[in-house]
Formats: structure tokens, sequence, C-alpha cells
């Protein structure tokens, strides 16, 4: 009982971390932004914010799920426990392998047809912001969790281990949809550890051979090392979001949560 209250703990913690983070990349995304033609911001806010809503449905009950699983399996199978590591080690162990599978899981929903009918919803979006890190389809939520649950007890991971990768990745997602303009020399510097915006950006290409690329979630690293990274410096000409998919009537909430039961 106490691993599902500490679960609980957990996403409003995670939650909270969110919500401040993306307030203050809204205002910064005012004052500086990078597409600076950018308008309707409030409307474009509300659409994304009604579907992470709808999110919510599916990731509360599922961290009550993580918890009783977690707690169930830490008595059938330790996992990287196995390793008798040092405890900050194996917490650093056990981060790394779900970043990967973040990287895995991300470049599956790109190669795989019938998971890019739900992933593709997130890449609809021509006006990139902070609030686009919330745009996902409820069914493409809803298959990550049900992957993700089983994969953490196999690794072995327990609450605080995705309370403390939680509290690191939802911050740098935001940041790397965000539509705040940082001098390029900064952005340089970030993309050696996390996506910056500018890698994030041009994986938000309407160019197939851009957006299939730099899937990282928290760190860049897999990007360079499973050869999917890309980059280039001058984004003048970037076309965001998907072809025939910018018209208003295609981007509302019941269309954009029927989109992939289209022909």
């Amino acid at each position: 009982m106490a691993e599902i209250f500490f679960s609980i703990d957990l996403r409003i913690l995670s939650y909270g971390t969110t919500i401040a983070a993306g307030m203050l990349l809204w205002i910064l995304e005012g004052l500086n932004p990078f597409f600076s033609e950018q308008k309707r911001r409030s409307l474009h806010a509300k659409l994304n914010l009604s579907m992470a809503a709808l999110n919510l449905l599916i990731l509360l009950p599922s961290s009550i799920l993580m918890a009783f699983m977690l707690a169930w399996s830490k008595t059938a199978w330790a996992g990287i426990g196995m390793l008798t590591l040092p405890p900050a080690l194996e917490a650093i162990l056990i981060i790394l392998l779900i970043d990967l599978w973040m990287y895995v899981w991300h470049r599956l929903n790109h190669e795989m047809a019938f998971l890019w009918r739900f992933h593709s919803v997130h890449h609809s979006d021509a006006t990139l912001d902070v609030t686009t890190s919330w745009r996902f389809h409820y069914l493409e939520i809803l298959i990550s969790e049900l992957l993700r649950i089983p994969l953490v007890m196999m690794i072995g991971a327990g609450i605080e281990h995705l309370l403390l990768y939680s509290l690191f990745m939802t911050p740098v997602i935001e940041f790397h949809h965000s539509n705040v303009s940082i001098p390029p020399a900064l952005d340089r510097l970030a993309r050696l550890i996390i996506p910056s915006p500018m890698m994030h950006r041009l994986h938000h290409s309407r160019l197939r051979s851009e957006h299939d690329s730099n899937y990282g979630s928290m760190l860049s690293v897999w990007d360079r090392l499973f050869g999917s990274f890309l980059m280039r410096d001058n984004l003048d000409d970037l076309r965001l979001g998907l072809d025939h998919e910018s018209d208003s009537d295609k981007q509302r909430l019941f269309a954009l949560l029927v989109r992939p039961f289209r022909p």
C-alpha cells in the first residue's frame, strides 16, 4: 500500500515539475520566440492541453498499476539489483536503461506504420512550442504505458528510479519542444548532453529524411551511438508539421482523435 501512495506522490511531483517548467517556457516563448510569426498561441495551447487532459485518464490509473506491479515484482525478480551495485550507480544504470527504451520506443513509432498512425498526431502540429510536448494521441499513450510496465519490472526499477527519471526527463522534453530562441553556442553546448531545441525542430520537419532523426528524449547520446543524429545550423527554410495536415478543420480535437483511423 505504501508503494501506491508513493506512486501517487511521484505523479503529483512530476506533474508539478511539468507545469512549472511549462509555464516558464511559455512566458519565455512570448518574450523571445524562435519562430516569431506564430500567432493565436492561446488557441493552440487549448487544443494541445485538451489532448493532455484526456491522456491523464490513462496516466493516473497507470501509476497505480505500476506501483502494484513493482511491489509484486520485487519479491520475484531483482533485475539490476542482482549486480549488487552501490545504490547511486544502480540508479544511474536504471535511468540510462529507461532512457534507452524511450529512444527505441520513439524510433519504433517512426519506423512501424501502425505506430506512426498514432504518433503522427504529435507531428501534425505545425506550430511547435512547449505545449506540443503534451500533444499525443491517447492510444499512443496507452500502448506506451502497457509496454513500459513489464520493461521496468524486468530492469528491476523502483518507484524512486521512475521519480528521478521523470523529474529529469519532462523538463528536457518541454525545453526541446519549446519555441524559445537561445544563442547558437548554447544550443551546441546543450546538445552534447540533451536533445537541444535546434535538434528537435529538425525532428519536426515536414521532410521525412529530417523528421526520422533525433529521437532522444532525455539524452542525445543514443542518436549519436545509433546513427540517427542529424543537424544543420540554418533552419530558415524549415517547414514544420505534416503535408496536408495544416488545415484548421484537421487541427481540431475530434479530428485529431480520429486521425489514426482515417484511410
